[in-house]
């Protein structure tokens, strides 16, 4: 059974989503943006979640 859930990245703090159980899935899945290694208990598909706001602050500055 596949079940999803929304988390930091432990090493760059970016939101990411991760799927456990599906096709594609890891046991050494890579951060998107960091690319360092994700330690997880069950085969995972990590991916950026852009629908939530970032724990990380932005590079540049937003446009007004």
């Amino acid at each position: 059974m596949s079940s999803a859930w929304f988390g930091p990245c432990p090493h760059c703090n970016v939101s990411l989503s991760y799927l456990q159980g599906v096709s594609g899935s890891k046991m050494n899945p890579q951060c998107p943006r960091c690319h360092t290694v994700i330690a997880v208990t069950r085969p995972t598909f990590v991916k950026a979640d852009h629908s939530r706001l970032s724990l990380m602050k932005p590079t540049r500055p937003m446009p007004y």
